[in-house]
């Protein structure tokens, strides 16, 4: 697991007695895409993610959490209207890190890693190399089954 994931940067500013209780709910949407082929799975999650880098707000978040190269490059792409390049500047590190993809193990593990830094409820939002999004519920509930 990278040594500073998003959410972490999240968790950090609730007081560790609130995540602690378990009447508090600590959950996170995670753009997931489950398929052996890797680079397949990681271009459906750069997808996903674009119209997200589009969006000042989520640009600043990502921004606070250490990607600051990534969303400067994103903005000057935008500015230049060249919206098209974002999802090459969307760094290999930074998409591993804001969504989960590849085989069936690499994604329980990342379930596991999310829910070991504090994530109570992880909320997978799937995608599908081999479909819609119908197949990707399907591929979720095959790998957790």
């Amino acid at each position: 697991m990278p040594a500073a994931r998003t959410w972490q940067i999240s968790l950090a500013v609730i007081p560790a007695a609130k995540r602690a209780d378990p009447d508090f709910l600590v959950a996170n949407m995670i753009p997931t895409c489950i398929s052996d082929d890797v680079a397949a799975a990681r271009a459906v999650c750069r997808r996903t993610l674009t119209r997200y880098a589009m969006l000042p707000n989520y640009r600043n978040y990502w921004k606070e959490a250490g990607y600051i190269e990534e969303m400067a490059a994103i903005e000057s792409a935008l500015a230049a209207g060249r919206r098209d390049d974002v999802p090459g500047l969307m760094s290999d590190r930074w998409l591993a890190d804001a969504t989960l993809f590849g085989g069936a193990t690499a994604v329980r593990d990342g379930v596991a890693a999310w829910r070991e830094s504090g994530i109570t409820t992880p909320i997978l939002v799937p995608s599908s190399t081999e479909g819609n999004q119908l197949k990707a519920i399907e591929e979720i509930f095959a790998a957790f089954a």
